[in-house]
């Protein structure tokens, strides 16, 4: 809890709430320093696994040897079964998708309204994105970061140490569609990415090329379809 002034127009007031917590987080593998990231103070060992994975650090969860996370320290420790592969970055482009996934707005609208529901951080203090892997018929796991791309990471990261796959899922997310979501999410094999915002226009031309579909502005009754057939419309999925 933090104090702060709350203005409106001539009027301020003292008042206690809750803010955002951030953590720089430096993450050691096979004791070398590998990296620091600013992220949110909980769900850390999926988001190391999740970030490990999107670096190409690791393709499986059965090459970590052991996982070690001190939110006190800032500190996440990584024993892998081998040495770290040189080469590891993330800039292989993903192969095309190809999914039969179908499925009707008013489900990504479901989806999105169970998204809004679960984001309990976001609740109490605003300012943090959420994301959530999930089917046709429920949400599979929610992940929420003050960075988009670690609330994803820790999607990814979830599902690793849970066995889930994320292949031919539906990825919804609370925040701006980025090129850098868009690929973090083919390479996971999403075939569906909706947002209660935008994407931008370079993860539109990303999603075209990948074969993933990409909706924004999702609404209890409205959404734009972007790029992508994974959507059917209400009269059509009715009719199947």
């Amino acid at each position: 809890m933090r104090t702060y002034l709350k203005v409106n127009g001539s009027h301020a007031a003292e008042v206690k709430g809750i803010v955002v917590a951030e953590l720089p987080l430096t993450v050691y593998v096979n004791g070398q320093r590998f990296v620091t990231l600013l992220c949110s103070p909980f769900q850390i060992d999926a988001l190391v696994v999740g970030y490990l994975w999107t670096e190409r650090v690791i393709t499986r969860v059965e090459e970590i040897r052991g996982l070690d996370v001190s939110e006190v320290d800032g500190r996440a420790d990584v024993e892998l079964v081998r040495p770290i592969a040189q080469g590891h970055a993330n800039s292989i482009m993903p192969e095309p998708l190809c999914s039969s996934l179908r499925v009707p707005p008013g489900v990504l609208s479901a989806r999105m309204t169970e998204l809004a529901q679960a984001a309990v951080h976001y609740q109490q203090s605003r300012g943090i994105h959420a994301a959530a892997l999930c089917d046709s018929e429920r949400l599979l796991i929610v992940a929420e970061d003050v960075a988009r791309r670690n609330a994803l990471d820790k999607v990814k990261g979830r599902a690793l140490l849970d066995g889930v796959s994320t292949a031919d899922r539906i990825l919804v997310s609370s925040g701006r569609i980025s090129s850098e979501m868009l690929l973090r999410a083919a390479r996971m094999g999403v075939a569906l990415v909706a947002s209660r915002t935008s994407p931008t226009d370079m993860a539109i031309a990303l999603a075209e090329r990948l074969n993933v579909t990409v909706c924004g502005y999702v609404r209890h009754d409205r959404l734009n379809l972007y790029t992508g057939a994974a959507v059917l419309s209400e009269t059509t999925a009715a009719r199947a």
